[in-house]
């Protein structure tokens, strides 16, 4: 009986004010973090991607990367801290709509309840935002494009046009949104002949050839590859850092007959290998996140109800404090039933 009495305390201090405004803070302290420190859009169990993240932020964050990461701080919006939070949070929703269920069946509602029914709506709105953002939202965390073109979705059938400033609503949908994130590196190749001709380029083996090829890199996809047919070369492209390493091959020997490093700022750069010229010239481009959160505004929502539950309640302490309280006796009279 002692056991269940202190599990029924529990229970009660769940639905105070206290834990309502301590998970009120977490919540608003995940999202400063989210805010504040650049997010990893991929799990740290995909070894080979996270790690190529971390050494992309190491720049920026310094000796504290690694650090952060593994307290989840670069994840946070599908962290274990966060999942805790929204955890106790819902311990806190079903703690108070007991109290309230309670209240209705005693005929005893007061001034003080509404602002628990704000705190279990609020709570009610985020956990589920959160839920729709894990289950049906998504993000494209690097989107390369040239000034003069469209954001273009791979994969989602999306074209998009390039925002104004640093964020832009995407038209025509609810949750979506573009955020500029810096600048990339792009590169436009061109190659002549001996007597000043265009040499086709080829992007791929599947892809057809054209005279002038652009080149955009990004942290998951450091490297790109070309060929020019009539000159027989090959060419093997790999972003390290600031620079770009330009490695140019015999493609039917695969002999290596130039190694070149591109430093960001030289506009441009001229190869002559045997007759061929190859043209690089750089420019800088700019980098998008492309998100699609239908969360987003429930859980925007359900912070604000949270938060005026919070303070109402702190509005109501007089109130609840001169509350007639149960009587000593009565919770072991309960006990022994």
């Amino acid at each position: 009986m002692r056991i269940r009495r202190i599990l029924d305390q529990l229970w009660q201090r769940l639905e105070g004010r206290t834990p309502a405004l301590l998970a009120l803070i977490l919540l608003v302290l995940t999202q400063i973090i989210a805010l504040a420190l650049p997010q990893i859009p991929v799990s740290p169990r995909q070894s080979t991607s996270f790690n190529r993240w971390l050494a992309e932020l190491r720049p920026q964050l310094g000796p504290a990367t690694r650090p952060l990461a593994s307290l989840g701080l670069l994840t946070i919006r599908s962290s274990a801290l966060l999942r805790l939070v929204l955890a106790f949070l819902g311990l806190i929703v079903a703690a108070t709509l007991d109290r309230l269920r309670e209240s209705w069946h005693t005929r005893s509602w007061r001034s003080g309840h509404t602002a628990r029914l704000l705190v279990c709506i609020g709570g009610v709105l985020i956990i589920g935002g959160w839920a729709g953002q894990m289950l049906g939202g998504w993000r494209e965390p690097e989107v390369v494009v040239w000034p003069d073109d469209q954001i273009e979705i791979l994969g989602r059938d999306l074209v998009i046009d390039q925002p104004s400033g640093p964020i832009g609503l995407w038209p025509g949908g609810y949750g979506r949104y573009v955020m500029t994130r810096g600048n990339r590196l792009g590169l436009e190749v061109q190659a002549a002949g001996a007597e000043g001709e265009a040499l086709p380029l080829l992007p791929a083996v599947n892809e057809a050839p054209v005279d002038a090829l652009r080149l955009t890199f990004t942290t998951q996809e450091p490297e790109a590859f070309f060929a020019i047919p009539k000159a027989e070369l090959v060419f093997r492209l790999n972003q390290v850092e600031q620079a770009i390493q330009v490695q140019a091959y015999r493609s039917a020997s695969g002999e290596l007959l130039t190694e070149t490093l591109l430093q960001a700022g030289d506009a441009t750069t001229v190869l002559q290998l045997g007759a061929a010229s190859v043209s690089i010239t750089q420019t800088l481009l700019p980098r998008y996140e492309v998100i699609y959160n239908p969360g987003a505004g429930f859980e925007g929502l359900g912070l604000a109800l949270l938060a005026l539950g919070v303070i109402s309640r702190t509005a109501h302490i007089p109130e609840q404090a001169g509350e007639p309280s149960e009587p000593e006796g009565a919770g072991q009279a309960a006990d022994h039933a």
